[in-house]
């Protein structure tokens, strides 16, 4: 097959107490003018070794497969292979406010599990086929999915603890506006919390404040090394709307702008960076000119 390529309920008494630290987490992307999303139905699953519960593959009715990110969510990493992902693994622990970064896993696995068993059922996609950046060489393609009961599936994640609302978002294809979606996500996060539900049944409320503070100078300590070595520069101008985080931090950009430059991808034009917080006009002079839109 061708890959696409365009463009019950626990305990949760002791989780009272994290109420204001969990409201105060989610941020989400913002993006400039979208492609329309299409609509998919009669969509499958393919199970394969590297998927998630919000990366997969899926085989469309014309028989080509894509890989999909699901929009808004994020479930824990199952790949720790390499750093990047003991990296990534650690930051969501923290975010859920879990020291054991073994059953963190473990619930990345569990999410990968139900969403196989989820989507045995045909299902619908909705995709405007906007790039998503991954780790794997095949392109991904954000989308929602709209299960066979009509429930989204991202939000299921959320609810039974199993993802957080975390991540690039649009408006749904029902006409929900991004930031109507983003509170509601916002609101089944914190009720999975006190609730007990998924990974938050691990939560330390009492350590949460603290590993969430933990990974934030952790990010500072990451961007000061970024800011005392300087990389050689692209020898000609990049894509922006194409380029690896390596790439874009060889422009000058430090990890943490890259990687959110990546989540508000695709720009109409490079002078969009302006838009990203923490882009100012100093550091988007510095780098305009090894950037570029299309070939």
């Amino acid at each position: 097959m061708s890959i696409v390529s365009p463009d019950s309920p626990a305990n949760a008494s002791p989780l009272l107490r994290c109420l204001v630290a969990v409201s105060l987490v989610v941020t989400f992307s913002l993006t400039g003018a979208q492609e329309p999303l299409q609509s998919i139905p009669g969509c499958r699953y393919v199970a394969t070794e590297w998927a998630d519960g919000d990366s997969f593959v899926v085989r469309l009715p014309d028989g080509r497969e894509t890989v999909l990110r699901l929009y808004f969510v994020d479930c824990l990493e199952t790949d720790v292979a390499d750093v990047t992902g003991k990296r990534r693994l650690r930051e969501q622990a923290r975010y859920f406010g879990v020291e054991d970064f073994g059953i963190a896993r473990q619930c990345g696995v569990e999410a990968k599990r139900r969403v196989a068993e989820i989507l045995a059922e045909p299902f619908t996609v909705h995709t405007s086929f906007s790039k998503a950046p991954g780790r794997s060489g095949s392109p991904r393609h954000y989308a929602f999915i709209t299960l066979s009961g009509g429930r989204d599936l991202g939000e299921w994640l959320v609810e039974a603890g199993l993802a957080r609302a975390f991540g690039f978002g649009r408006s749904r294809p029902d006409g929900t506006k991004r930031d109507d979606w983003q509170a509601e996500l916002e609101d089944a996060e914190l009720s999975a919390a006190l609730l007990g539900r998924g990974l938050w049944k691990h939560c330390n409320p009492e350590k949460l404040v603290a590993m969430r503070r933990e990974q934030r100078e952790e990010l500072r300590a990451l961007e000061a090394i970024d800011d005392a070595f300087i990389l050689a520069p692209p020898g000609e101008p990049i894509d922006l709307n194409t380029a690896s985080l390596e790439e874009l931090v060889r422009t000058g950009l430090r990890e943490s702008l890259a990687d959110e430059v990546i989540k508000r991808r695709p720009f109409r034009s490079v002078e969009q960076l302006d838009d990203v917080p923490g882009i100012g006009p100093a550091t988007l002079a510095k780098v305009r000119p090894f950037l570029k839109i299309g070939p």
